[in-house]
């Protein structure tokens, strides 16, 4: 890639969060590194580079595909906010494959990362391309928490990983853009598609036995080590497909998680009350999605593309996700990660950001293998990542369950 002008590009800089990467990125970025901010208007990218102070800026849009190519020629790695990602990603990771550019997103979008899949992993694998959706809040803290779990019941105990069990406590807001991804995940029938508990998984990890201890969690309960009430988790269905993809791709390198690994995920509620109104309210928001009115509705009243929680809402924005692991002997363990900030702004922008800087500065500490391919978090960037965090504020604990 010798002779590219940029180490990293943010495309889709002008955006809501694309703005608060590129000041991220502003503050955080090591001396030297060349990168630029991307997106459609000229104009008001001159503004973000100007704050940003970034290297330069280039003219793209998605729906022209040689600015697209050429966004992708001109750098190392390429970062995007521009959703949704069905209707806007395919030709960018089609040109960071055909130029093998490392790519990073913030899609929470699975149906669409299967086809990326299907189209691009094998092509991706063997140039050695880290193609790595989901590097958003969606789905950093649950794919290196489980990671981290596993790698320390492998490496305290020697064991294998029998299940994670894991669960947030959030305080945060929405912006426009993930409000549009719904919509148009409804619209196009991907909602349905996305339910298949194994669809990220590769062929061989699709068996009958793994769908089987991969159901997602529709009912209530108590978690005595917690001690919460745990409930369904509107996001669950995108993390849990990617925490199994992560084991399913470390398998095939030998470094799995285990052979009878099960991943779920939850909400965490101090009531039964409580959690069983959050499973009644979102399993009536889900059916309400299948009409057309509705989703009229929320176009209308909810915020716009570009609109996001305001500077106060994401200073006063909270994300606190534990993890309980089980070993084979039985033992567990539990790990907390806790960052301050609106989870889908902050915290998105904080993983989006280090991802890419990991991918553009510590290239030779990525792991090893798999090397290339349409990746996760976990196996694209791995621990190396939750330490870039931890460095950037994240709070990470881990430690045996002490029986009581």
């Amino acid at each position: 890639m010798a002779g590219r002008p940029y180490d990293v590009t943010l495309f889709g800089a002008t955006g809501f969060t694309g703005r608060l990467a590129a000041r991220y990125l502003s503050e955080h970025a090591p001396p030297g590194l060349r990168w630029a901010v991307a997106g459609r208007s000229g104009a008001r990218l001159e503004l973000v580079k100007a704050e940003a102070h970034a290297s330069g800026l280039v003219v793209a849009d998605s729906a022209d595909p040689g600015s697209i190519d050429a966004m992708a020629a001109g750098t190392r790695v390429l970062a995007t906010t521009v959703g949704p990602f069905a209707h806007h990603g395919g030709p960018v990771v089609d040109a960071c494959v055909r130029h093998r550019v490392d790519y990073v997103d913030i899609t929470g979008e699975t149906a669409w990362v299967r086809g990326l899949v299907d189209r691009h992993h094998e092509a991706a694998a063997l140039a050695g391309t880290r193609i790595v959706p989901f590097c958003g809040f969606d789905s950093v803290p649950s794919d290196l928490g489980a990671l981290l779990v596993a790698s320390f019941i492998r490496d305290r105990w020697g064991q294998d990983t029998r299940r994670v069990s894991a669960s947030f406590a959030l305080r945060g807001g929405y912006g426009g853009g993930t409000l549009a991804t719904v919509l148009h995940s409804a619209e196009t029938g991907e909602l349905v598609v996305g339910r298949d508990v194994l669809l990220l998984n590769p062929a061989e990890h699709r068996t009958g036995a793994e769908r089987a201890r991969s159901a997602d969690l529709f009912a209530v309960r108590r978690d005595p080590v917690r001690q919460v009430w745990l409930a369904p988790f509107p996001m669950a269905r995108v993390n849990t497909r990617v925490v199994r993809r992560s084991n399913a791709l470390l398998e095939a390198v030998g470094r799995g998680y285990g052979p009878e690994f099960a991943y779920e995920e939850a909400a965490e509620y101090r009531s039964r009350l409580g959690a069983e109104a959050a499973r009644l309210g979102l399993r009536l928001f889900e059916r309400a999605l299948a009409a057309e009115r509705v989703r009229a509705l929320l176009r209308r009243f909810g915020p716009a593309p570009g609109e996001g929680p305001s500077p106060a809402a994401r200073e006063l924005g909270a994300m606190r996700l534990r993890l309980v692991g089980e070993a084979a002997s039985g033992r567990k363990v539990l790990a907390t990660l806790r960052a301050r900030g609106d989870p889908g702004s902050r915290v998105t922008v904080m993983t989006l950001c280090e991802a890419a800087l990991a991918l553009a500065t510590q290239r030779e500490a990525l792991p090893r293998a798999p090397a290339g391919g349409v990746l996760t978090p976990a196996t694209a960037v791995g621990l190396l990542l939750l330490d870039r965090l931890e460095a950037a504020g994240l709070q990470v604990e881990v430690g045996p369950v002490v029986r009581t």
